[in-house]
């Protein structure tokens, strides 16, 4: 029997789809920006992931930071940028066309001369005087030029470095460039990164009174169209065992980093409390960056359990803050994320007619708590009971101890209960078929707290995610969760 020709065209029309999505889901072209002074380290790491990672490829374009963000506002487009000074990162994410940033290495301004410093040029004064021809990085286009004016109009020495240079000096818009005019003589001084300095052996650095360390750091621009593969060579980049061991090796003062891995795995404790409000946010988070996050949701005290008995998850988002402080010397930096108030549930209409806790205490009245061994809203409904001093009473009107607030939740809307303590959160998909009553008493507030383990090495993937958390639509996730949003930085790291 023949194949009509037809049959046949759609066969090979299909295959080649397929063949063509197969090959874009393996390779990628990275439009990256990145400042100029960083070219010798950026192009070994480029040709390393290129090497290790057939079928992606870097495009990069060198040039100021400042000339760079220039370029990157008008065009709108491009994946990455890499800055030297941060405050130009800062800028970007001002201006809504940067998101994640990851830190790269620290760099601070040196004066540069030739070798022997036959100018004898020992502080910044020097580069005044009438004999010395300065060379400076524009401060519109240069990361070292806008760093060199701030650290100089902060020592008073502005207004004379300027005139100097117009008489007798030169801006130029990239670092290269004016460590390059020392090293040809075409200027006797310039001021630059010491990371520059030490690619130079022809000439010698000068510290400068005053000068600070500052961050490169890189960002994923809102231009991208693929994310997860911008922030896989971002992270390979910035991994302390790929890319920054590069970056050591060429001068530069490296951060920490994370380690490397192509499609990071992370382990994330948190307390039941969070699920609703934090899990589709997780999942958009592993599709933009391109890991993977195996959540742990339970109890606040079985997850205390767990890793006192030796289990280390890379980050912990707790129910309550109470239940960080029994784990607090496994964790870094806690920072708050959300409140959310216990209240008394009870079922659509308040059949029993209960306003406050000392109600839960008549006889007959069923009342729901959480297990207090267990859970966080356990234990503060525990600490709120005995503070109001009704903890004995409404024991003996327990009707049942739940590992799970959403277990009390769906008792009391079946009318298995007439009451039961939750927390606000908890309760607020079930709006309509309950009523929640106010407990007006300070322990009533739980404080809901994110931090990362000391032992992850993924600290900077883990603070993404916090930045991805507390963005305006992890907010919103959070808000229409019942939850508060507590007030945040302005950048999430």
């Amino acid at each position: 029997m023949k194949t009509p020709v037809k049959l046949v065209i759609v066969t090979v029309v299909v295959i080649a789809a397929l063949v063509a999505s197969m090959k874009n889901e393996t390779s990628s072209v990275i439009e990256f920006y990145c400042a100029a002074g960083m070219k010798k380290p950026m192009a070994e790491i480029i040709a390393d992931y290129e090497r290790e990672h057939p079928g992606r490829k870097i495009e990069v374009t060198y040039g100021g930071s400042g000339t760079l963000l220039t370029k990157i506002k008008a065009q709108r487009d491009g994946d990455l940028y890499l800055a030297a000074d941060i405050s130009f990162v800062d800028l970007a994410r001002k201006d809504g066309l940067a998101a994640e940033s990851i830190p790269v290495a620290r760099i601070r301004p040196v004066i540069v001369v030739k070798e022997g410093n036959p100018k004898k040029i020992a502080t910044v004064d020097d580069l005044t005087r009438e004999d010395v021809r300065v060379a400076l990085g524009n401060p519109e286009a240069a990361s070292v030029g806008k760093t060199t004016k701030k650290l100089m109009v902060k020592l008073n020495r502005w207004a004379e470095l300027q005139k100097a240079v117009e008489a007798r000096g030169v801006y130029k818009p990239t670092v290269n460039e004016i460590a390059n005019d020392v090293k040809i003589d075409a200027a006797d001084a310039a001021i630059v990164w010491d990371s520059i300095a030490e690619q130079y052996p022809e000439l010698e650095s000068v510290d400068i009174e005053g000068a600070h360390k500052q961050t490169v750091t890189i960002c994923v621009l809102s231009s991208t169209k693929t994310s997860a593969s911008a922030l896989h060579f971002a992270r390979y980049l910035c991994a302390r065992d790929r890319g920054l061991d590069v970056f050591g090796k060429h001068g530069f003062e490296r951060v920490e980093g994370d380690i490397w891995e192509p499609e990071p795995k992370i382990m994330y404790f948190a307390g039941g409390l969070n699920k609703h409000a934090a899990q589709p946010l997780i999942v958009d988070f592993e599709k933009r960056e391109g890991c993977k996050v195996d959540t742990v949701w339970m109890g606040c005290g079985m997850l205390v359990d767990k890793m006192k008995n030796g289990e280390t998850p890379d980050v912990y988002h707790t129910c309550d803050a109470s239940f960080h402080a029994m784990v607090e010397d496994k964790f870094g930096e806690l920072v708050n994320i959300s409140q959310t108030d216990i209240i008394i549930l009870v079922p659509k209409g308040n059949p029993m007619g209960i306003k406050t806790l000392q109600d839960l205490t008549r006889p007959g009245v069923r009342v729901g708590l959480a297990n207090e061994e267990q859970t966080a809203l356990g234990k503060l409904s525990a600490i709120l009971l005995k503070d109001e001093g009704v903890y004995d009473r409404v024991i003996s009107n327990r009707e049942g101890v739940f590992p799970e607030a959403p277990m009390v939740v769906g008792q009391v809307t079946q009318g298995a209960l007439d009451a039961g303590l939750v927390y606000v959160a908890n309760a607020h998909a079930q709006r309509s078929n309950v009523e929640l009553i106010k407990i007006d008493n300070p322990l009533s507030k739980a404080t809901q707290t994110y931090a990362i383990s000391k032992a992850s090495k993924h600290k900077n993937l883990m603070w993404r995610l916090l930045e991805h958390l507390q963005r305006k639509s992890g907010q919103v996730s959070f808000e229409n969760g019942g939850f508060e949003v507590m007030a945040q930085p302005e950048s999430g790291q």
